[in-house]
């Protein structure tokens, strides 16, 4: 049985991002169109935002929210960049759908941590930075059909 706590939660989170940058830079070295690596750039800017906002939780958030335990840690924001493999031919396409894949994957992260938790105040909390990734998704989305992001 493992018990952790809130600030674990955003730590991990803080980690995945870092992980993805990592996975971005491979992406970048691999990618031959300007287009290409200025949507990889923009996400790396993106996923080192994401972390400055999980800092601003970590730094505003209250010791008491912060402190709160969870029974149960849900696996596996790691495992998922086990089981992706970077492809030899590194466009648009296969940007975008890296970055859906891992945005999925970080939502139900935070899915099932909110539904875990027993702190309105930390689901909450959880259930917005859900929100943010599915805000990210329809970016995503919205760039693959070539609009313009508001």
């Amino acid at each position: 049985m493992s018990f952790n706590q809130t600030r674990e939660i955003l730590d991990r989170a803080g980690a995945f991002h870092q992980r993805l940058i990592r996975l971005y830079e491979e992406l970048l070295q691999r990618a031959a169109e300007e287009e290409t690596r200025d949507l990889i750039q923009d996400l790396i800017a993106h996923e080192r935002l994401c972390i400055v906002r999980l800092e601003d939780y970590k730094e505003t958030g209250s010791k008491n929210m912060l402190d709160t335990f969870f029974k149960y840690m849900v696996d596996g924001t790691e495992t998922q960049f086990f089981s992706y493999g970077i492809p030899d031919v590194v466009d648009n396409a296969c940007v975008i759908a890296a970055a859906r894949y891992f945005d999925e994957c970080l939502s139900r992260f935070y899915k099932e941590m909110s539904r875990k938790a027993l702190s309105a105040k930390v689901r909450e909390m959880l259930e917005n930075l859900q929100a943010m990734e599915q805000r990210e998704q329809l970016v995503l989305s919205k760039i693959a059909l070539g609009l313009k992001p508001a």
